[in-house]
């Protein structure tokens, strides 16, 4: 036979498949706090989501009040009612909220004006997941025990379906992870699609945190080089320098660090551990943030920096092989070299010692040919024998670590150094020495004139150019003032030597930067 449910009941079983009805965890946050409205008779209602600590995170408003929440800009404090419901852990129901001893007077500005007020804790599980809170219901009653009842059973199964949606969102975040990554890494020949697998992480990673910046940071000592950037790229320097301390602590300890930056949003910092490729991070700076993803967007990072790791070990091992047989093909060559000056003076002798019958003028003739010949002969294998046998063997970029940390006492702190390219590849050993030379003279430059107190280096090498920009937030200066000194002939005319050129830019306290561009060897 057919059962007729009370008109409440009947209306609490259609809210709730109806907000059951929806995957999305925003998505059914907003029907739970427009249907417990529509329950209730509610004019305004809220939902505050909260943190493990019970503090305010966001808010979920129906869509009556939402532009006037909009323009408070404020998060509850957990103070006055609001605060009551999640220190007495069950329902409230307050006919008249000026007249309670709880309320604290005057509301925000924008925020509407409330009498009667009902309010419940929303638990998933044990704990609670946030707060809802209705006020002023229509035809200026007050709530009644109907109402707080519904708004209990509603709050009780919003609890399910709200872990339910928590459990698809993690699942979802996880699935566009690794949608965004599978093929990422599957072609590394070549340094160039090492670099383009290592920018496609940092760009997948910001794009699915919804964050400002990505950025793969290596810590050498107390150099900090940004390898990889996603995002503004203009600001990573100060983002950076911003937070040092915190990525030299991860990269030190090997341990992660989650810093809350505001509501909702979080900076995220993993350590990138190597055999070979040195410590470094990853940072995820002001990730979007919820409740249920905040342990799975860190895994998921520490994930991403282990599959960083092993490309950048990959990487490395192919780039120490590739110098080790270089290294012993120079020492081959150099001994075959050697050995064949040997065999020639041997040989030289050989013939000029039989010559010992032939008349003067004839032996005088051999004689001075076979010197001219020999002597010819040892000096070009003589460079070349020089030149195998030692070679400059030192990358660039560990020359260009060495007077940044050498500038660093002289400075008073540490430059940022950022790297785009394959810098160590990029230049002959000659052109690496002007490099260093340049960068030594920009940063004496700032610190006899600049009183800055950051500096930023970076190394950028493309096919066609090399450049290296050094930026400090210093005093500045007026260009059109300046016609000499502060070192910029000597830097000029280093790069037009080599087919490149400088370019000074500055202005009175806006700091400067030195842009001193070269020709690469492609």
């Amino acid at each position: 036979m057919d059962l007729e449910l009370p008109p409440e009941a009947s209306a609490l079983l259609d809210a709730v498949v109806a907000i059951g009805s929806d995957l999305d965890l925003r998505g059914v946050l907003s029907r739970i706090v427009e249907t417990s409205c529509r329950l209730t008779g509610a004019e305004f209602g809220v939902l505050g989501i909260v943190d493990d600590d019970g503090k305010f995170i966001d808010l979920v408003p129906n869509a009556a009040v939402a532009d006037r929440f909009d323009k408070i800009g404020l998060m509850p404090e957990g103070h006055g009612l609001i605060g009551l419901v999640p220190r007495e852990r069950r329902a409230i129901r307050v006919d008249h909220v000026h007249g309670h001893p709880e309320a604290l007077g005057a509301f925000p500005r924008h925020h509407p004006d409330i009498d009667s007020f009902l309010g419940a804790p929303v638990m998933v599980g044990e704990q609670a997941y946030g707060h809802l809170y209705l006020g002023n219901k229509r035809g200026e009653v007050e709530f009644t025990a109907t109402d707080q009842a519904l708004v209990e059973a509603l709050a009780r199964a919003a609890g399910v379906l709200i872990d339910n949606a928590r459990t698809y969102e993690q699942a979802e975040w996880r699935r566009r992870w690794l949608a965004g990554t599978a093929e990422i890494g599957s072609d590394l020949t070549g340094s160039s699609r090492v670099q383009e697998a290592l920018d496609e992480l940092v760009v997948s990673l910001r794009e699915l945190c919804e964050a400002r910046l990505v950025a793969y940071v290596r810590a050498d000592g107390d150099v900090l080089e940004i390898r990889q950037v996603a995002g503004d790229a203009d600001v990573a320097a100060d983002v950076i320098e911003q937070r040092s301390a915190a990525i030299h602590d991860v990269a030190r300890r090997r341990t992660q660090q989650r810093i809350s930056d505001a509501p909702g949003r979080a900076t995220l910092i993993v350590p990138v551990e190597t055999r070979l490729a040195g410590s470094g991070v990853i940072l995820v700076e002001e990730a979007r943030e919820t409740t249920s993803l905040r342990d799975v967007m860190i895994d998921l990072v520490a994930v991403t920096a282990v599959q960083f790791g092993l490309i950048l070990d990959r990487d490395q091992a192919l780039r120490e092989r590739t110098q080790l047989l270089v290294a012993r093909d120079r020492d081959r060559i150099a001994r075959d070299l050697h050995d064949l000056v040997i065999q020639r003076l041997f040989a030289t002798g050989m013939q000029l010692q039989g010559g010992r019958n032939l008349e003067p003028e004839q032996m005088r003739g051999r004689v001075d040919a076979a010197v001219a010949e020999l002597d010819v002969a040892i000096k070009e294998l003589r460079a070349a024998i020089f030149e195998l046998g030692t070679g400059s063997g030192r990358p660039l970029l560990d020359d260009v670590r060495g007077v940044l940390g050498e500038y660093a006492s002289v400075l008073g702190f540490q430059p940022v150094l950022r790297i785009s390219g394959p810098v160590d590849r990029a230049l002959l050993p000659a052109s690496g020495t002007h490099v260093l030379s340049t960068l030594r003279e920009a940063l004496s430059n700032v610190a006899r004139h600049a009183q800055a107190t950051a500096v930023s280096v970076e190394l950028t090498a493309s096919p066609a150019w090399f450049r290296l920009r050094v930026t400090d937030d210093g005093v500045g200066f007026d260009p059109g003032t300046v016609t000499s000194g502060l070192g910029a002939m000597s830097m000029r005319s280093r790069a037009e030597d080599l087919g490149g050129h400088l370019l000074l830019t500055s202005a009175r306290g806006e700091g400067t930067t030195v842009e001193w561009v070269i020709p690469s060897v492609g």
